[in-house]
């Protein structure tokens, strides 16, 4: 379903929190022995509206009235926000020992929020991983070898 949320999003204030620059969020890697990168399914629709915004998202059908309950496209804000930095998500862990603890932290934390995970696009414990088009690791980052070949 998609609706137009024109005159909602007139009303919107603008997020005063900017995104944070590429570079700051991929030089966090830096420096840790394993990284975990996990997809999330449907990432829109996971994210929860405050009870009270939701019939501020009301549309008609032919078969009634509906509102959202969770995020939808064309909400003020929410777009490169949840794109860029909610779909995909990486655990990072200083040294090997905590491997396991900082991933059952993520996990109960995606479990409190219902987040749910997409497990063929997962990878957990390696080195080396590809974060928002980057190749990170314990060493720093490089340009990604693919982008790369397709400028050239």
């Amino acid at each position: 379903m998609c609706v137009d949320y024109t005159d909602l999003n007139k009303h919107c204030p603008k997020d005063p929190f900017g995104l944070p620059r590429i570079h700051q969020v991929v030089d966090f890697t830096a420096g840790c022995a394993l990284l975990s990168f996990l997809d999330c399914y449907s990432d829109y629709h996971q994210i929860s509206l405050a009870i009270e915004d939701q019939e501020k998202t009301a549309f008609i059908t032919p078969f009634g009235a509906y509102c959202y309950t969770s995020m939808s496209f064309g909400l003020k804000n929410t777009g490169k926000r949840v794109e860029a930095y909610v779909d995909d998500l990486v655990i990072k862990t200083k040294n090997a020992e905590d491997f396991i603890d900082n991933l059952q932290q993520a996990f109960d934390s995606l479990r409190k929020f219902r987040w749910k995970l997409n497990p063929t696009k997962c990878v957990f414990g390696v080195p080396v991983g590809q974060l928002l088009s980057f190749v990170v690791s314990n060493r720093g980052i490089k340009a990604n070898p693919e982008k790369v070949k397709a400028i050239l």
